[in-house]
């Protein structure tokens, strides 16, 4: 059988007839609950999403991420592929870095070394200023030691002259070329390496020492010096001296600072040894400005700190008179010295089994460091405060100031 087309009707036929039937299918939809469609316009319509939520302009963006920690901050850059290109961002690691120094109290990082399980194992661990736990980072290595954070980075170094960059924020590893031997007869001597940032050319430098010889009797040095720059492809020897540089070297304004000798009280120790990390060239800085005017039979110990950015020379007494001075250097030529602070210990802190460490310094409050327990003094009030007890998990325990950066270490692993 034929099928019957369908037969277009004229728009005119499409409509309703007459207002009868408008009237029949206007009760049928108020019976059954329906409403009619109302002639609306576009600007009666939901806008689209596009239209009420703008993205935030670029710098104001920048501005809010960059104020947030480094751990914290890679996990929401992912979100955006515009943001997750940040972390490549020169300016952007720089204003965060910056940020970071100015306005946040610093935080703590804790290191450890010792056996689990039968393995060799480092351990780094991050604290804000409250002592809340941010992150840890852990790895297998033989015994090793590391150097004084600066701007977010770490030199992890070992008696077999294996040397690695580090950033625990971002856990970015980079191993630097092989070194300048010991000489044969002082295979064994201790390493000392320290880690420095070149405010003038921005560059991260690793200063390392070798030994060609070495006779504390009668003090009788001659010690190579060598500077491995961030981004470079080679070692580049830059000194020899004939003192022994003391401590983990302290980097503060552009160069690296050691106690010359052994750091008891004798002629040796009342001289600094600084490193210009721009020229690379060493120069000594008196300490004659900040000896205290005590007598030779009081017990004493000298270290050095960075606080508020600054270099700080530690003097600390024990037994009758058990107090910490602290001198901050506030001049590059090293003749204006400040004197910051005095703090008188209490009775239980008098253990010469543990040394007293200014780790840093804030809102008029230090942070010291005494075995495994850290405290609180506040400039203000004079009263000191046990804020944190670090848990055993190994050998040596290290602790430094510590900002989350995102400094990159070029290749890296």
């Amino acid at each position: 059988m034929r099928k019957r087309r369908a037969r277009l009707l004229p728009e005119s036929d499409c409509a309703s007839n007459s207002k009868e039937e408008d009237d029949v299918n206007s009760h049928t939809e108020e019976k059954h609950g329906l409403k009619r469609p109302t002639d609306l316009t576009p600007k009666d319509l939901d806008p689209p999403l596009t239209n009420y939520v703008r993205p935030l302009p670029v710098d104001v963006t920048t501005n809010i991420l960059s104020c947030i920690n480094g751990r914290a901050l890679l996990n929401i850059l992912p979100a955006c592929k515009d943001w997750w290109s940040l972390r490549k961002n020169a300016f952007f690691i720089d204003l965060h870095l910056s940020l970071a120094v100015r306005l946040n109290p610093p935080g703590i990082i804790l290191f450890w070394h010792g056996e689990d399980k039968g393995l060799q194992r480092y351990k780094f661990q991050v604290r804000n200023h409250l002592w809340e736990r941010q992150f840890s980072l852990a790895r297998e290595s033989d015994p090793i030691l590391v150097t004084p954070a600066c701007n977010g980075l770490i030199c992890i170094y070992d008696f077999k002259m294996g040397i690695t960059m580090c950033n625990p924020t971002t856990q970015k590893f980079m191993d630097l070329p092989r070194a300048t031997p010991n000489s044969a007869r002082l295979m064994n001597a201790f390493p000392k390496c320290s880690l420095g940032f070149d405010p003038i050319r921005k560059q991260y430098k690793v200063v390392r020492f070798f030994y060609r010889k070495v006779v504390h009797v009668n003090q009788s040095y001659n010690i190579g010096c060598e500077i491995f720059t961030l981004g470079a492809a080679w070692w580049k020897l830059i000194a020899s001296i004939g003192c022994y540089p003391t401590g983990p070297g302290v980097n503060a304004k552009g160069s690296i600072y050691w106690i010359i000798g052994s750091g008891a009280r004798n002629i040796s120790t009342d001289k600094i040894l600084a490193l210009n990390l721009t020229k690379e060239k060493f120069r000594d800085i008196s300490l004659l400005a900040t000896r205290s005017q005590f007598g030779d039979d009081v017990k004493e110990s000298i270290s050095l700190a960075q606080l508020e950015g600054n270099l700080c020379v530690v003097y600390t007494r024990f037994f009758e008179s058990y107090t910490v001075d602290i001198w901050m250097l506030k001049d590059y030529l090293g003749k204006k010295w400040i004197h910051k602070c005095h703090i008188r210990l209490p009775a239980q802190m008098n253990d010469l089994r543990y040394k007293i460490e200014p780790i840093s310094m804030y809102d008029e409050k230090v942070i010291l460091r005494r075995g495994r327990s850290f405290y609180e003094y506040n400039l203000q009030d004079g009263k000191m405060t046990n804020v944190y007890n670090a848990s055993y998990e190994g050998q040596p325990l290290q602790a430094f100031s510590f900002v989350q950066s995102l400094v990159p270490l070029g290749d890296s692993s």
